[in-house]
């Protein structure tokens, strides 16, 4: 059974890489804290800076995260920093100022369901007047950006900037 369930991440993740297709049902456990992967503790750490809106720039970041995950086979930690003009990936489509495709709201989904996490900066979403409610499922709020980049760092995270 447990046999199955890799073979079905790796399938997914090989398509979301190869063909760019952002839907599937993923298997995965709940409620895993940070440093922790899909199969228990994982050594692979990284952050990315999402820090614009421009579609094809979010798009970039969010295939590079599914070939991380492809390559280290799940045993990775990710995190997706949204600050500035970033933070607009994880704001409802209701209240968005950028609309994102729809191709780009299922990219975060799915890779949401691999435990990537999408952090949202609260100080620019004090700035843009943007508050938790209007963030979608699958953002978590932190304090600064900034200083999440840091702590994660200090953490071990390899830090990418696009």
């Amino acid at each position: 059974m447990a046999e199955d369930k890799n073979h079905s991440r790796r399938q997914f993740l090989g398509g979301m890489v190869l063909a760019g297709a952002a839907s599937a049902v993923a298997v995965t456990a709940q409620g895993q804290g940070m440093g922790m992967g899909m199969m228990g503790p994982s050594k692979n750490k990284v952050v990315y800076q999402l820090n614009q809106s421009d579609p094809g720039y979010v798009s970039d970041i969010l295939h590079s995260a599914a070939v991380v995950l492809g390559h280290f086979n799940n045993d990775v930690d990710i995190a997706i920093d949204c600050f500035g003009p970033g933070i607009w990936l994880l704001v409802k489509a209701s209240k968005q100022h950028e609309h994102y495709s729809q191709f780009i709201r299922e990219q975060v989904s799915s890779l949401h369901m691999y435990n990537v996490r999408f952090l949202a900066c609260e100080q620019t979403m004090k700035t843009i007047k943007i508050g938790k409610e209007d963030l979608i499922s699958e953002a978590t709020p932190v304090f600064s950006g900034a200083v999440e980049l840091i702590t994660l760092q200090q953490q071990g995270y390899a830090y990418i900037a696009w």
